[in-house]
């Protein structure tokens, strides 16, 4: 993968991150860009559990969607994404609509990085941008 032709998608292991893998993919395809997935775990505690066969099923949907996937074992998801997002570079991150129970992950993505549009998708698949100024949705792009 090269760096800024990269979509890249930021999971918990949840089976609704399937749907996310998914809508990356089709804003990868428009915008001529690899996918990449990323998933911040916390460091294993004892008390938290892993779903472990909704990660395996986020990989392998990865995988057939033409995807790599990163996991990172971390208790600062917004610390350990933003890395890779610096390393990577990508042309937009895709994330789920945070709930009433968020973390700020999206927020704080978007004030690190107030120049890489961000793409929100609930719970029904309804996309939504956060952008820059003048920038333009890659969902807006035409095939």
């Amino acid at each position: 993968m090269k760096n800024n032709s990269t979509v890249l998608v930021c999971v918990t292991a949840q089976p609704s991150s399937e749907r996310l893998v998914e809508t990356a993919k089709a804003l990868a395809v428009r915008s001529g860009a690899d996918l990449e997935v990323v998933s911040v775990l916390p460091v294993a505690d004892g008390e938290k559990c892993i779903d472990c066969e909704a990660l395996e099923r986020i990989r392998d949907t990865a995988r057939r969607q033409g995807g790599n996937m990163a996991v990172y074992f971390s208790n600062d998801p917004v610390l350990t994404a933003s890395a890779h997002i610096a390393k990577r570079k990508p042309l937009t991150v895709v994330t789920g609509f945070p709930g009433s129970d968020s973390i700020g992950f999206v927020a704080a993505i978007h004030l690190l990085f107030p120049e890489l549009p961000v793409t929100m998708v609930d719970k029904d698949g309804k996309i939504y941008n956060m952008l820059s100024a003048g920038a333009v949705p890659l969902s807006a792009l035409k095939t």
